[in-house]
C-alpha cells in the first residue's frame, strides 16, 4: 500500500499549498490544531504523514513533532516540505517504529480507513504512548462516506465490512484522478471495538460538519457529515 501514494504526492502538495483542498486546509487542519492546543500536548507523531503538511503545522505551532511515513514519494514530498522545520520525518511503518520510542500524543489523519488489519494498526500506535497520552483519529464517517462517493454498489449494506481500490478526485480539482487506492469500509462498532481491544478509551467524537461559510466554498452545502474524528486516552 505505501508504494500506492507515490505517484500523488507532487499532485497532493499542489493542491494542498494552492487552497485547491479545501477540506485539508479549512476543515481539518484547524480542527486537528485546535484540538491539540486544547490537550495541552508536548510531543507528537504524526502516523502517515503524507506530504507533511500538517506535521508542518504542529510545528509552527510550537509542538515537538515526529512524522512517519512509508510511502517513498510522499516520504521524498514531505523532506522538502519539513526542510526548514524542526519535525523529525522517519520512512517507516508504524509497525516500524522502534520500540523506545514514547509520545504524548498521536495523530492518524485519514489513514486507519486504507489499513486492512485495524486492531493491529491500533495495538502499533497504542505501543508508542506514554500512559494517558491522547490519539487523535480521523477516517471518512462510515454511515454517510458511500452515499457521498458512491464507493460500492447495490451490494453495498452499512453493516457489513467491504474493501475495494478506489480512484477519487477532490472538489475543487476534479479532473485529477488519485488511483488505486485501497478503501475499507466497516461500522462504527468496528472502529470502537478495535479502539477498546487495543488498550483505548474513546474520551470524544466529532462528526466533522464545517460551518456554513465554509461549504459555500464548495459550491453547495454538506448534507451529512463527511468525516469523523475519535479522541481517544491511552489507558
Amino acid at each position: 500500500m505505501p508504494h500506492r501514494w507515490s505517484d500523488a504526492a507532487e499532485l497532493r502538495r499542489h493542491q494542498i499549498e494552492s487552497g485547491l483542498d479545501l477540506t485539508f486546509n479549512h476543515v481539518f487542519k484547524p480542527l486537528l490544531l485546535h484540538r491539540l492546543t486544547e490537550l495541552r500536548t508536548g510531543s507528537i507523531i504524526e502516523i502517515g504523514a503524507g506530504t507533511g503538511h500538517l506535521s508542518k503545522a504542529f510545528d509552527e505551532y510550537g509542538f515537538q513533532v515526529t512524522a512517519i511515513e512509508p510511502s517513498p514519494g510522499m516520504f521524498s514530498v514531505a523532506q522538502d516540505v519539513l526542510r526548514n522545520s524542526s519535525v523529525e520525518l522517519i520512512n517507516c511503518e508504524s509497525y516500524a517504529l522502534p520500540v523506545d520510542r514514547f509520545f504524548d500524543a498521536s495523530v492518524s489523519h485519514l489513514v486507519a480507513h486504507v489499513v486492512e488489519d485495524l486492531t493491529e494498526f491500533f495495538t502499533s500506535v497504542y505501543r508508542h504512548l506514554k500512559l494517558n497520552g491522547h490519539f487523535l483519529l480521523t477516517i471518512p464517517h462510515p454511515c454517510f462516506f458511500n452515499d457521498y462517493k458512491s464507493i460500492f454498489d447495490e451490494t453495498y449494506s452499512y453493516m457489513q465490512p467491504q474493501s475495494k481500490d478506489i480512484s477519487f478526485a477532490i472538489t475543487k480539482d476534479p479532473k485529477n484522478m488519485i488511483s488505486g487506492v485501497p478503501y475499507h469500509h466497516r461500522p462504527l462498532s468496528k472502529y470502537i471495538n478495535s479502539l477498546v481491544s487495543a488498550g483505548f478509551a474513546i474520551d470524544g467524537f466529532d462528526e466533522v460538519f464545517p460551518e456554513q461559510e465554509i461549504q459555500a466554498m464548495y459550491g453547495e452545502p454538506w448534507d451529512n457529515p463527511r468525516y469523523c474524528l475519535f479522541g481517544c486516552r491511552r489507558l
